[in-house]
């Protein structure tokens, strides 16, 4: 196994709006609405708007715990939504 290294494997879009989870989510759904329009794949878009549903029931499930997740927990949340509808995708 190879050392970790300084490269995330985590998707850009999901670092770009994580950290505006904890609040308005209105420029989270900017960021996905702009990720959307420059995206040059319908299938892919249409995975872009279905993830951009479901950034209010996430961000309710977080609010619900004791304390704030960190970043980090925040990204794997998102990533697996992004996985999950990819895998509910059409073939």
């Amino acid at each position: 196994m190879s050392e970790s290294n300084d490269q995330s494997i985590t998707h850009p879009l999901v670092c770009r709006v994580a950290p505006g989870m904890m609040g308005d989510l209105t420029g989270v759904r900017t960021e996905v609405a702009e990720w959307i329009l420059d995206c040059p794949d319908e299938r892919d878009r249409l995975l872009y708007r279905s993830f951009g549903t479901e950034l209010g029931a996430v961000q309710r499930r977080m609010k619900l715990r004791s304390k704030p997740p960190s970043l980090e927990e925040v990204e794997i949340a998102l990533t697996c939504v992004l996985a999950l509808l990819r895998r509910a995708e059409p073939s």
